[in-house]
């Protein structure tokens, strides 16, 4: 039988009573699906696979059962909390409650506590959450989702500049310029083609294809960079240059600006995407058209931005609502 952390019991969890249980267990996390679309199983089906291994279930029935539940955490995350599917993010207590509160439909009462107590038991194993917490988690790191000042742009400005080839140096200004200037996630800058990008005298837009599919309007900032990236020799097919598609975007843009970085300070493009969302909600664009421009469809998006939009002032605030228009 093969060595599989699953085959031998890795201490995460209980177990294997016997060796059938665990061969079960195993064959059943590389051959089952849960019940849900194509479109929306692949992009998390290697992360829910894994982490299910690294658990252990004690048979088949419990892995099948494990990944269906993580499988629609793993959705959520991407799909409407526009986070990558790292294991920290995914298995913070305070996301996995956000997840039961805004995002776990189609069940009872009964069922979501039941999807949340398995949930949170996973996190436990995994990530060594401490359960008698009442979020059962970390405390998520406060810079996770924090928008960037204007002075760390320009450092990571700058840090593009110095990088040593270059290759790095357009690979890193292609995600810098993409998600400060047009809010795209990891795998939409790096699955972008140069022919989905439209230039024209007064603005840079571009034409996101798929599930989320919209028409991103980039920041003026930020268009003569896009300019100059596509105007790049090393640019073909893609703007993130690289001989073939990484299999799993967020990994390798993560392991790709920390060696880039080289010890250094580096971005992330979530925190890139707060910035650009910030920036419009404080201009006063509306909420809907930033949800729109972003490919989200749920406004708790935005939640984690309150604690850094800027109150206005009373005047100000007394003016806003004043001049609302009538329905």
């Amino acid at each position: 039988m093969t060595n599989t952390p699953l085959a031998l019991g890795n201490g995460n969890h209980a177990g294997y009573s016997n060796t059938q249980n665990g061969i079960a267990a195993t064959l059943t996390i590389q051959n089952y699906a849960p019940m849900l679309p194509k479109r929306l199983w692949n992009p998390v089906a290697d992360f829910t696979r894994s982490a299910v291994t690294d658990f252990a279930p004690l048979n088949g029935r419990e892995a099948s059962k494990v990944m269906g539940h993580l499988a629609r955490l793993a959705i959520w995350t991407i799909d409407v909390a526009c986070q990558p599917l790292q294991r920290d993010i995914v298995f913070n207590g305070r996301h996995i409650e956000a997840f039961i509160s805004n995002g776990s439909i189609g069940l009872t009462e009964y069922g979501n506590r039941c999807r949340r107590s398995l949930l949170l038991r996973v996190a436990s194993e995994l990530a060594n959450f401490d359960p008698l917490r009442r979020d059962s988690g970390k405390k998520p790191h406060t810079d996770s989702f924090a928008p960037y000042t204007a002075a760390e742009i320009v450092r990571f400005r700058s840090q593009g500049s110095t990088r040593s080839t270059a290759l790095r140096r357009h690979n890193w200004t292609v995600l810098l310029s993409l998600a400060a200037g047009c809010a795209l996630t990891t795998s939409e800058i790096v699955g972008l083609k140069v022919e989905n990008v439209s230039i024209s005298r007064d603005s840079v837009r571009v034409a996101i294809r798929g599930d989320r599919a919209r028409t991103v309007v980039c920041l003026e900032a930020w268009e003569a960079d896009i300019r100059e990236l596509l105007s790049s020799p090393l640019v073909s097919d893609y703007l993130f240059v690289k001989a073939e598609r990484p299999k799993i975007p967020p990994m390798y843009v993560t392991n790709f600006l920390r060696t880039v970085a080289h010890g250094g300070e580096q971005f992330t493009v979530e925190r890139l995407r707060s910035t650009w969302m910030l920036g419009h909600l404080e201009a006063g664009t509306a909420p809907v058209a930033v949800m729109q421009m972003v490919g989200v469809k749920s406004f708790s998006t935005f939640e984690r931005l309150i604690p850094y939009v800027t109150a206005p002032s009373p005047a100000a605030h007394t003016a806003m609502f004043r001049r609302a228009a009538h329905s």
